[in-house]
């Protein structure tokens, strides 16, 4: 279970667009403020639940949410109910993680992604139920106290630090939001760092015996940090998987249908659910998304069929640059251990017919 992936898995593209003309903004945008301020959250509520109290006061949060509003949130964002999304969920974050926390995550969200203030502080309005939602679902299902959330929290801090762009995370530098991924602990009880007598200046260090559980007690956050650096790098050749900036869509009609809009949400699809995946248990996850996308590459298909010569060409087109661009995010997720076998099946049947039209 990766909580990042779930609540990007529920953030399709309809929603996603929804978003995005609600603040008006375009997709290209939204999703990449979205990638950033998902895991932001998550890294900011697992900080909440690790200190003294925090885990019951988040577990009270969840308690008070609309467990109907997930499946609500798709019709009330771009509607009149817009504002209540977002005034509760600011109001439940700011709560949770202090005003002064969410106003450093607006301002570093407008820049990271070039939105302005208000857009900034709307869209983390809109995230909030959606984060707060799929947490309170897992915390009801397996049926966790206070402690078994916190619990479930700190095993997602590998999940939350791997998706976190890195150029946003230093946007976040002194916000307390990244303390939780970027400290080898976020509880009350975490080693007394080193005072300043222990860490003076070689010549007297020479007549102090050091304390042997202080004096090694980051040895082993420094190896599990450079053997998961080393993971990472034989995985993806140093780089994580990231979404993708694709080519815009062309508008190609078939009929009442357009195929252009038709092939850009199947690019959509691949390209967020693919962006979550890091291992076998959230690569399962991705799966029924894909394979939505596989029924709808059929659809796809079978228009194009009908398409004149010159539609036909502009399909091509327009595959043609969509293909090598979302490939190497493709490539990359496929090799990390357990997930070819999951996923190679069902983006072989999404990306073979796409690249059969693209030779048409």
């Amino acid at each position: 279970m990766n909580l990042v992936s779930l609540a990007l898995q529920f953030l399709g593209p309809a929603i996603l667009s929804k978003m995005a003309g609600s603040l008006g903004i375009n997709s290209t945008l939204a999703q990449k403020a979205v990638m950033a301020v998902v895991p932001a959250i998550l890294s900011g509520i697992l900080g909440k639940s690790a200190q003294p109290g925090g885990a019951q006061i988040l577990s009270d949060l969840l308690g008070k949410q609309d467990s109907g509003m997930l499946g609500k949130l798709g019709d009330m964002i771009g509607g009149p109910q817009q504002k209540t999304v977002v005034d509760q969920g600011t109001s439940a974050l700011g709560s949770l993680l202090g005003n002064s926390a969410m106003g450093s995550l607006a301002g570093a969200i407008g820049k990271y992604a070039g939105l302005g203030e208000g857009p900034s502080k709307s869209l983390i309005g809109m995230l909030a139920p959606v984060v707060l939602g799929q947490l309170g679902q897992q915390q009801k299902s397996a049926g966790l106290d206070a402690g078994g959330l916190a619990k479930m929290l700190m095993g997602q801090k590998e999940n939350i630090s791997a998706a976190m762009p890195a150029d946003f995370a230093k946007l976040l530098g002194g916000s307390g939001l990244m303390d939780s991924i970027t400290t080898g602990t976020t509880s009350s009880t975490a080693p007394a760092r080193a005072t300043p007598t222990q860490t003076s200046s070689s010549s007297s260090a020479s007549s102090v015996r050091p304390a042997p559980a202080t004096s090694s007690s980051w040895l082993p956050w420094a190896l599990a940090l450079g053997a998961a650096g080393l993971l990472w790098y034989s995985i993806f050749g140093g780089q994580r998987p990231t979404i993708v900036a694709m080519p815009p869509a062309q508008k190609i009609m078939v009929g009442s249908t357009d195929v252009g809009g038709q092939m850009a949400g199947v690019f959509d699809v691949v390209r967020t659910s693919l962006a979550g995946v890091r291992d076998a248990d959230s690569a399962k996850a991705a799966l029924p998304r894909l394979q939505d996308a596989v029924a709808q590459v059929g659809k796809i298909n079978t228009m194009a069929g009908q398409l004149p010569p010159d539609a036909k060409k502009a399909v091509a087109g327009y595959l043609g640059q969509s293909i090598p661009t979302i490939s190497p995010l493709i490539d990359s997720v496929l090799k990390i251990p357990g997930v070819s076998t999951l996923l190679k099946p069902v983006l072989d049947q999404i990306m073979g017919p796409l690249a059969a039209l693209s030779k048409a």
